[in-house]
């Protein structure tokens, strides 16, 4: 009994010990399952040592880096010197300089393209060079580290200092100082620093112009980007004075898809640092770089003369010759416009100085004709920069192809050309050469397989019958230039002594425009939009009136354009949205929930379009309903519409914000079109109403632009109704809505109301 008790609990005990030992065994299995796993993770992982220095991918970095050889590049052609083309069109800068490293590090071939606003996303992986922190193509995300930071700078014009002492952004404050208007500095400004009174620019060839005449007191730039400017252009005129407390980034975005590549991007840009200094030494063309690398010249000069004397000569020979090449790209560069490859500013003066000496010796006259383009602008900001450089381009073509070789023909800046006549017999000759410029730029501009439409305006000054001041020459020019455009365009127009004083009167406009802003000297008048079904009014349009203290009353007319072209509409167009916002708040509580209020918008608003957006937010803060609101529109905007245009007006539609198409009947004209936006409302422009008898050609028109509208589910309204017989017409043809005198002139707010409350008294009498 006990042997067989012992020979039990000996095979319990045996049972116990084979449990532990199966525990430990797979114990150490699973670890060294773990420990084969990390080595096999170890193996795939790919360590890269570089002359920046070591950079691990994950094997999904790895494995894309191999099947993808080729990354497409997207790059700015005339961003000096963070990225431009070269004369001999290579894509040369520092986001370049980047890449070959970037290419250097991982082995792999970027193959650079030029960067267009309409680039297709899938054309691309990479954008190279974006500034601040956001990118205009939704497909892409910008990499969170950047490549390059700056610090903007303020540059006046040393021989206009006059005593004062400007050393920071306070002594800015009630001074002019231009700033560029797409940048991201302008805000900020304005914001930080309300006194100082801006001017934006779209070039720095602009703002530089305006400092060497002393139209203002300092520009604020791109640190980087105005110092190679200022040497590679010698404009000696101008210094630095102090720098400011904004700074900004240049990054790289990769697509949205590529979360790889934006890994791999990451990791190498922060291997090779920002603002890497043997990168930047590329671009550092002070005398100072000159110093540091020709002694190593000299030396190798020294030896080679000691060892064989033929070799030196040829040596010597070839430096000269790259010296002579390299002063003649640096000369082309400062003296002509990277664009056109026409002369610019610069080369311009001196070429006016020398034909001034000739004209003096043989006492004939000089002709200097301004160029500028109409409707450029607006083919630039709705079809793109890239669509409008190649118009550029082609414009400076045949202007060059309309005047003698001998001639000289300029880009005097931005959409402006200059040309300098010598050598003609009389003002006929002048006028002759206007003509065949005004024609060809008539042709139609066949680019990326569209067509666009644009003309000129030319004015004409002549030496020295004139004046005999160059820089008043360029001004005369100018003047006679603006009064063509107000005469109609696509037309000549030779100076007169009387639009001196109109050109005074504009720049005090403008100057009178920022204290209106800065005072709010602006208020808003409201006009009717009755229903002619109902007779009643739940919508009005509103208008804005300028009270200048000391001329009265100001006609939009007169100023609107002029709001545009400095960049002041952005501001105005705010106010505007505020005020009817305000206004329509108390109508909805004073009158009816209904009543929806038309905001004029200009086409220059949708350039910036940060602002627009914004206006969803304030409906939303305000509590009051998009549809409680009209944007009016030209249809101009809508022919060739950027994706930053068909964008907002998305956006804006999304929060109930509904569309107007203002003018119709003047422009394009294709309501099918129109319908592919899906606008609400058509206003038939008075110019066809005022002119209403039945079966007369605007009534036909009419007639027929309503029947279209309604068709495409669009409502009309006819603007100019000035008397009964117009109303009964439209009547007639069961046109929706009406505006005009008829019903009401504009009135001011307080006055609005009365009237509304006037006519609801009226109808429940009736």
């Amino acid at each position: 009994m006990i042997k067989k008790l012992f020979n039990k609990q000996f095979v319990i005990n045996r049972y116990r010990l084979s449990v532990s030992q199966l525990i430990i065994f797979l114990l150490l299995t699973f670890f060294a399952c773990l420990i084969m796993l990390s080595a096999t993770k170890a193996e795939d992982t790919l360590r890269i040592n570089s002359h920046y220095g070591q950079v691990i991918l994950t094997p999904n970095e790895a494995a894309w880096l191999k099947n993808n050889q080729n990354i497409h590049v997207a790059v700015k052609h005339g961003w000096m010197p963070i990225e431009f083309k070269s004369e001999g069109s290579k894509l040369r800068g520092i986001s370049v300089d980047y890449l070959q490293a970037l290419s250097n590090v991982f082995n792999v071939n970027f193959v650079p393209l030029d960067y267009s606003e309409n680039i297709s996303p899938f054309s691309v992986e990479i954008i190279s060079g974006i500034t601040g922190n956001s990118v205009k193509h939704q497909e892409f995300r910008i990499q969170p580290y950047p490549f390059l930071t700056y610090q903007f700078a303020i540059y006046v014009n040393k021989n206009l200092k006059d005593g004062q002492k400007i050393v920071s952004m306070d002594d800015l404050n009630d001074k002019r100082v231009a700033v560029f208007k797409n940048g991201p500095i302008a805000k900020q400004i304005a914001e930080s620093y309300p006194e100082i009174k801006l001017l934006y620019v779209d070039i720095a060839d602009e703002a530089f112009e305006e400092l060497r005449l002393g139209h203002i007191d300092a520009y604020i730039g791109n640190q980087i980007i105005i110092d190679y400017h200022l040497i590679v252009h010698r404009l000696n005129f101008v210094e630095k004075a102090g720098m400011t407390p904004f700074s900004s980034t240049v990054s790289m975005a990769v697509r949205d898809d590529l979360p790889e590549l934006a890994s791999i991007l990451n990791k190498g840009l922060q291997v090779i640092g920002t603002n890497n200094q043997e990168i930047l030494e590329n671009w550092n063309i002070s005398e100072s770089k000159y110093d540091r690398w020709m002694l190593p010249i000299v030396i190798v000069v020294c030896i080679t003369l000691i060892w064989a004397g033929i070799r030196i000569f040829r040596l010597k020979q070839s430096m000269r010759i790259q010296n002579q090449a390299a002063q003649k790209t640096i000369w082309h560069q400062a003296n002509y416009d990277y664009l056109t490859d026409l002369p610019n500013r610069h080369l311009l003066d001196s070429r006016l100085k020398q034909a001034m000496d000739k004209a003096d010796q043989s006492l004939s006259p000089i002709g200097i004709l301004f160029i500028d383009l109409d409707n450029f602008k607006h083919v630039n900001d709705t079809a793109g920069h890239s669509i409008g450089d190649m118009l550029i381009k082609e414009a400076a073509a045949r202007v060059t192809r309309c005047v003698r070789s001998y001639d000289t023909t300029a880009r005097f800046g931005g959409d402006e050309f200059m040309v300098i006549m010598s050598d003609f017999d009389n003002e006929q000759a002048l006028e002759k050469t206007s003509q065949k410029i005004l024609a060809e730029i008539q042709k139609p501009f066949e680019i990326d397989g569209e067509l666009f439409y644009i003309s000129a305006s030319i004015g004409l000054t002549i030496y020295p019958n004139d004046t005999s001041n160059p820089e008043a020459l360029f001004s005369y020019a100018d003047q006679a230039m603006y009064e063509a455009k107000k005469l109609g365009r696509n037309r000549f127009q030779f100076f007169k002594a009387s639009m001196q004083f109109d050109s005074i009167n504009r720049l005090a406009l403008i100057n009178d425009l920022r204290d209106a802003i800065a005072y709010r000297q602006f208020e808003l008048y409201y006009q009717p939009i009755m229903s002619l079904g109902t007779q009643q009014v739940l919508k009005a349009e509103a208008l804005i009136r300028w009270n200048h203290p000391i001329k009265g009353m100001i006609n939009p007319l007169e100023f609107i354009s002029v709001a545009e072209e400095t960049g002041l509409i952005d501001e105005i167009g705010t106010w505007v949205f505020n005020q009817a916002l305000h206004d329509i708040k108390l109508l909805h509580t004073q009158y009816s929930l209904d009543f929806q209020i038309s905001v004029n918008v200009s086409p220059h608003q949708f350039i910036e379009s940060e602002r627009l957006l914004a206006w969803k937010d304030l409906l939303a803060s305000e509590g009051v309903e998009g549809r409680s609101i009209c944007i009016e529109i030209t249809e101009g905007l809508l022919l060739h519409p950027s994706m930053s245009v068909v964008n907002t007006i998305s956006a804006l539609r999304e929060s109930g914000v509904q569309f107007s198409i203002d003018d119709f009947g003047t422009g394009y004209s294709a309501l099918a079109y129109l319908n592919k936006f899906e606008i609400e409302y058509v206003k038939i422009d008075q110019s066809f109403t005022q002119n209403l008898q039945p079966n007369n050609y605007d009534a036909i028109l009419c007639e027929a632009i309503i029947s279209m509208a309604h068709k495409l589910g669009m409502k009309v309204i006819a603007e100019g109704v000035e008397t009964e017989a117009q109303q009964n017409l439209l009547n007639s043809f069961e046109c929706d809505y009406g505006q005009g005198y008829l019903i009401a002139r504009p009135k001011p707010f307080t006055e609005f109301i009365q009237f509304l409350f006037e006519m609801r008294n009226q109808q429940s009498l009736n």
